[in-house]
């Protein structure tokens, strides 16, 4: 049967076409109606994550576009189903992570990856169809196998770089820093050594199990809640604001959901708006008792306002990810209880073998560390994870796998004017050249005594000409992905990004 030719207007206005009535490759106009529900859910909860993101680093009006992406995620909340709405979202935080590169931080890096996915997908289907009206269940179901192959590579990457001598170091071992942080701070778990020791396996387990579960159907709805409420939990760690991970963690679980927790979330949905809906019926009728009730709850908020603005520095994580994670996980912990005819089979099945062209990058970001290249942005946050100087303390990938040679090109900061390097010295830190040699063009220090690779050298900003060392540049997509962290000269990776 031939595809129906659309106007460029139809194309952008026809909300009653779909290219499954035509073509006839939906099994009911029912499981339809489910996997756009399932779409326009997805939507929401992706936006969601964004708004997460800008609140942890206090951006929703920080520069233009995090204030348009901040507009853009809103947007699309208020009407999930426009696709329009979901590109220019998308669009602004692929432009935004740009901006942001190469300091960028892992989970926006891979949301960045995750926006460029479906909008591969959307051109994939421009091209397929040859019309610029895409289904949005065709579409949903283009990008949501390509995305959910994103995060077991995100899962297997989390768990392989901590195969490291310093992860399953008590000392060190952010698995032990975690623990000991969230429990100084809140307070709950006993500081046993054999319990922190413990925190290391418990950790590995946990994030080995979980893709596992989830990669199979009959143990995934389990798979799906154990990781999240491990991530609900770890949001609340005072090291960093992680309920911006692991709201985009919540985000891509929602891919792997049944179509029966969408129509839990629709439900609940309906029944607060019907319940609202009554209740405002009820007090617009004026009397005494209305007026007491409406005055009282007035007062009732803003003493809440008071107590929780006085007790938690952090309310965002306190009361807006705590009232949205515990939410999510109730109602999908709701929706377990329903056997879903049709279960889903085909969970990571592609429509096209081009589609995994993104996938294959999300890999090989993970893999840089290995192959000499970035060692930030690349999944490997607190693993304790060390590769520079020709040193690598992974039990499996030895230093000499590395093809490149940027992490071996090293500078130890003897003397500056720079405050910044002055900690770096202190520390008994070094870095990269490619990293010292960015530092130094940018912010220009009036001097800087460093031994690279055992040769000392000075820069003297006064004296220094264009084809000093440090002034030069390799090519831009290098300045742009790449970036290095600082490590310890002894060897040991403590706990850092």
């Amino acid at each position: 049967m031939s595809i129906p030719s659309l106007s460029f207007k139809q194309a952008f206005t026809a909300q009653s076409i779909n290219y499954y009535s035509f073509l006839k490759e939906y099994p009911s106009p029912e499981k339809y109606a489910s996997s756009l529900l399932k779409y326009k859910i997805f939507c929401c909860v992706w936006a969601i994550a964004s708004i997460f993101h800008m609140a942890n680093y206090n951006g929703f009006t920080l520069n233009l576009t995090f204030f348009l992406l901040t507009s853009a995620a809103i947007a699309l909340m208020a009407k999930p189903s426009s696709i329009a709405r979901l590109l220019v979202f998308i669009s602004m935080q692929m432009f935004q992570a740009s901006l942001d590169m190469p300091g960028i931080s892992n989970h926006w890096i891979l949301t960045a990856f995750v926006n460029i996915t479906i909008l591969h997908a959307y051109v994939y289907l421009i091209i397929k169809r040859k019309s610029f009206y895409i289904d949005k269940v065709e579409f949903l179901n283009t990008f949501a196998p390509l995305v959910k192959i994103e995060l077991i590579i995100l899962y297997f990457y989390a768990v392989f770089h901590k195969l490291n001598a310093g992860f399953f170091d008590t000392e060190f071992s952010c698995a032990v820093r975690f623990i000991l942080v969230q429990n100084n701070y809140y307070n709950i778990l006993p500081s046993d050594k054999a319990l922190l020791a413990l925190n290391i396996y418990a950790t590995l387990i946990i994030e080995s199990i979980i893709p596992i579960m989830i990669c199979i159907r009959k143990t995934r709805y389990w798979g799906l809640l154990l990781g999240l409420v491990f991530h609900f939990i770890i949001a609340y760690n005072p090291i960093n604001g992680f309920y911006d991970f692991s709201s985009a963690v919540f985000a891509l679980y929602f891919l792997f959901t049944s179509t029966t927790f969408s129509h839990k979330i629709q439900s609940l949905y309906n029944n607060f708006i019907s319940r609202k809906v009554i209740l405002k019926k009820h007090l617009l009728q004026f009397n005494l008792v209305n007026f007491a009730l409406f005055a009282v709850s007035i007062l009732f908020m803003l003493f809440l306002v008071y107590y929780y603005n006085k007790v938690f520095q952090d309310y965002f994580r306190h009361i807006v990810w705590t009232t949205y994670g515990l939410g999510f996980i109730i109602i999908f912990m709701l929706s377990m209880n329903v056997k879903e005819k049709n279960n889903e089979t085909k969970t990571f099945s592609f429509a096209h073998y081009s589609l995994l062209f993104i996938p294959i990058l999300v890999f090989l970001n993970g893999l840089c560390p290995y192959l000499g290249l970035k060692t930030e942005s690349s999944y490997a946050m607190f693993s304790n994870l060390r590769t520079e100087a020709g040193i690598s303390n992974h039990y499996i990938i030895p230093a000499s796998a590395q093809i490149f040679d940027y992490q071996k090109d090293i500078v130890e900061i003897v003397s500056t004017s720079e405050y910044h390097l002055q900690n770096v010295a202190k520390a008994d830190k070094l870095m990269t050249f490619f990293q010292f040699r960015r530092f130094v063009r940018t912010e220009r220090p009036e001097f800087v005594t460093y031994k690279r690779n055992g040769v000392l050298k000075t820069f003297e900003l006064s004296k220094a000409t264009a084809s000093h060392e440090l002034y030069q540049k390799e090519n831009y997509l290098l300045e742009k992905i790449m970036f290095y962290r600082y490590f310890n000269r002894n060897g040991v990776q403590e706990c850092s990004h």
